[in-house]
């Protein structure tokens, strides 16, 4: 049995969700609360399995909340709960330890799925959240080749265009097979840049060239 706290200042959106949740016989709800500050009591009091978090509360909201639950019981899933996807929000909620964020206006079925989802250890994403996550990653990806470039123009070292996405590649850990599989040229075409990279680097092992080029970015800037 699933253990369910559920965390929302809207009385007809928690009376919603626990009718759908007792129509199910491994969901129970075990308490509610209105606000961040009172979810963090009764968490306390009815020690849950998980979370069901709205985000924008008075007082304490979710994402606060759902920081002050993880620090103290990381193993407590929290789903984090709003109407609409915000970047900024999903990256916050993530970075607290948030274990899924969903839409209101999801269905029964998929609510239900994403409790028994979360609580076998995985991370639910509604579609529009998934979506603005993904274009995240991919602009940090451009901005950490954009850095890569910088910072060997400052040392006088400059790249091609394809040198430096098979540097940046090289740096992410991936094989000459993967990086000619992604770029859709042959092995024997990788290793000839992977050459020039040396030349250019006056570097003559791979493991120095990968350590070299992490070796440009501070911590922050790499992770």
């Amino acid at each position: 049995m699933v253990k369910v706290l559920l965390v929302d200042d809207q009385r007809l959106f928690t009376d919603g969700i626990m009718a759908i949740l007792s129509e199910t016989d491994d969901i129970q709800v075990v308490g509610v609360a209105t606000n961040g500050e009172e979810a963090i009591a009764k968490f306390q009091q009815y020690e849950p399995d998980l979370v069901l978090m709205d985000i924008h509360m008075p007082h304490v909201n979710g994402i606060r909340a759902t920081l002050d639950i993880k620090e103290s019981h990381p193993d407590v899933k929290v789903i984090l709960l709003t109407t609409f996807a915000d970047e900024d929000l999903i990256v916050r909620g993530f970075n607290v330890g948030a274990d899924g964020y969903l839409l209101k206006d999801l269905n029964s079925k998929k609510l239900v799925w994403a409790i028994r989802e979360v609580d076998l250890g995985e991370t639910v994403i509604s579609g529009p959240a998934a979506r603005i996550l993904a274009k995240k990653i991919r602009e940090y990806k451009y901005d950490k080749k954009e850095i890569l470039k910088q910072k060997l123009t400052t040392l006088e070292v400059m790249l091609t265009p394809r040198e430096l996405e098979i540097a940046y590649m090289l740096m992410e850990g991936e094989t000459n097979k993967s990086i000619a599989q992604k770029l859709y040229l042959s092995e024997g075409t990788i290793k000839n840049y992977i050459s020039n990279l040396y030349h250019k680097l006056n570097i003559h092992s791979r493991k120095r060239v990968i350590d070299f080029l992490k070796g440009l970015f501070s911590k922050k800037e790499y992770w």
